[in-house]
C-alpha cells in the first residue's frame, strides 16, 4: 500500500502574511522613492525656471546698458533731456538713449528706454522715436515679476560708484521730502538735472565708465553683474 504523507506541501498562513508584508513594504519604498524623485524634479525645474527668467532679465539689462549712446533728446514738449538719467531711492529708475540693431531694416537706430518701478513690478519702456512729440507711444515690457529690487550704480572717471547720474544730482534728491509718494522720474527731476547735464553746461558729464547691476530676487537672492562701456 502507498503511504500518505501526513504533512502536505504548501504555504502556511503566517508565510503568506509575511510575504504580503514584505511585498507591501517594497512597494511602499518604491512609491515614496518615486514621489521624492518627482518632488525633487519639480523643485529643480522651478528653480531652473526662476533662474532662467532672472538671467533673461539681466541679459536684457546688460544689452541695454552696454549699448548706451550719448545722444540727448527732446521730450514731448520740446524740452531738453539728458542722454542718461539715473537715480536710486527705493528702486533704481533710469532713462537713456541706446543704439539698437534692426534685423528687419538691417541697420542700427537709436531708441529711448526707461526702467520704471510701477505697481510693484519693473517696466521696461521703449520709444522708437527718441525726439518725441505729444502723443508719442511706447512699447511696454516687464522684467521677471519675482524681482523685488534692482539697484543700478554708475562708475565715474575716478572709478567711484554713484547712485545718481549725472553726478551731483543726489544733492538735489537728498533735499526732497522723504514722504513723497511719487518715486518715478518726474518732469521736475528732469528740469533740475538739465542744470547739471545741459549741452551748454560747463559741468557737462559724459557717460559712466561702467554700471553695476544688483538684482534681488524673491526666490534666488542676489545677482550682481558689472557692465563695462
Amino acid at each position: 500500500m502507498v503511504k500518505l504523507n501526513k504533512i502536505s506541501k504548501g504555504f502556511t498562513l503566517i508565510e503568506v502574511l509575511v510575504s504580503t508584508l514584505i511585498v507591501g513594504l517594497i512597494f511602499s519604498i518604491i512609491f515614496y522613492s518615486v514621489s521624492a524623485l518627482n518632488l525633487n524634479l519639480s523643485i529643480t525645474k522651478t528653480h531652473n525656471d526662476h533662474q532662467h527668467a532672472v538671467l533673461k532679465s539681466l541679459s536684457i539689462i546688460e544689452q541695454d546698458l552696454s549699448s548706451i549712446f550719448y545722444r540727448p533728446i527732446r521730450d514731448e514738449l520740446g524740452e531738453y533731456e539728458a542722454a542718461l538719467l539715473l537715480k536710486n531711492i527705493d528702486h533704481a529708475e533710469i532713462l537713456f538713449t541706446r543704439s539698437l540693431y534692426d534685423d528687419i531694416q538691417e541697420n542700427t537706430r537709436l531708441v529711448r528706454i526707461a526702467y520704471i518701478f510701477n505697481d510693484g513690478k519693473y517696466e521696461r519702456r521703449l520709444w522708437n522715436v527718441i525726439d518725441r512729440v505729444q502723443g508719442s507711444t511706447y512699447q511696454k515690457h516687464y522684467f521677471d515679476r519675482q524681482i523685488i529690487n534692482i539697484t543700478i550704480l554708475a562708475a565715474d572717471d575716478l572709478g567711484k560708484w554713484n547712485e545718481f547720474w549725472p553726478t551731483g544730482s543726489n544733492i538735489i534728491s537728498k533735499n526732497e521730502s522723504s514722504e513723497n509718494e511719487n518715486r518715478n522720474i518726474t518732469r521736475d527731476d528732469i528740469k533740475r538735472y538739465q542744470l547739471l547735464a545741459s549741452l551748454s553746461s560747463k559741468n557737462k558729464t559724459s557717460l559712466p565708465m561702467a554700471f553695476k547691476v544688483i538684482i534681488k530676487h524673491e526666490q534666488l537672492g542676489l545677482f550682481e553683474r558689472v557692465i563695462l562701456l
